[in-house]
């Protein structure tokens, strides 16, 4: 009799799937099936759920900036919210409720004088609570046609809320009294 190639594989199979499984009830091998996820901690999770809630933020803000509609971004925003600004007309650190009433003073200006501006992600990075994110924009209206920027985006999350929006520039053009931001 002839043996069969097919049989004998199929009872090789077999036998490595016993003593494999042999093996994983003595805890002397335990294999992972291929599929197996990696195992993922709670720091990977704090990570993902500080991104995703900034990301929504800067999503909204972005938003605010092509269509003059806030209002998405400022609901995110926490009662203690702080915002610093390098430009007129919100210049300046402002913590808790001068930050909310400067930010929604902010928005506001921008929305009324139909200021618009693209803005391109080029990095994000997580750190902590912190989320930094790094943009090229450009102005997107008649008001804004000049504007070409670098800017460095600091949000930092609280729950599903944010808590700050620190905002820097690396190339924006001087104003009529030289550099950016002067009276």
């Amino acid at each position: 009799m002839t043996p069969n190639p097919d049989r004998r594989r199929l009872l090789r199979g077999t036998a490595a799937g016993a003593l494999l499984t042999g093996i994983a009830t003595t805890g002397a091998l335990t294999p992972l099936p291929a599929h197996a996820a990696p195992t993922r901690t709670g720091a990977d999770r704090h990570r993902d759920r500080v991104l995703q809630v900034a990301n929504a933020a800067m999503d909204a803000f972005d938003r605010g900036w092509r269509t003059g509609d806030w209002s998405r971004f400022l609901a995110m925003l926490t009662d203690d919210f702080g915002f610093w600004f390098p430009e007129s007309p919100a210049r300046g650190r402002f913590e808790g409720g001068a930050g909310r009433q400067a930010v929604a003073e902010w928005t506001a200006f921008h929305a009324a004088n139909g200021n618009r501006v693209l803005g391109t992600r080029r990095r994000t990075t997580v750190a902590g609570d912190r989320v930094f994110y790094e943009y090229d924009s450009v102005g997107a209206s008649e008001n804004t046609a000049a504007y070409r920027n670098w800017e460095f985006i600091v949000i930092e999350v609280s729950g599903n809320r944010i808590r700050a929006l620190q905002e820097y520039w690396g190339d924006a053009r001087p104003t009529a009294g030289g550099a950016v931001g002067a009276p």
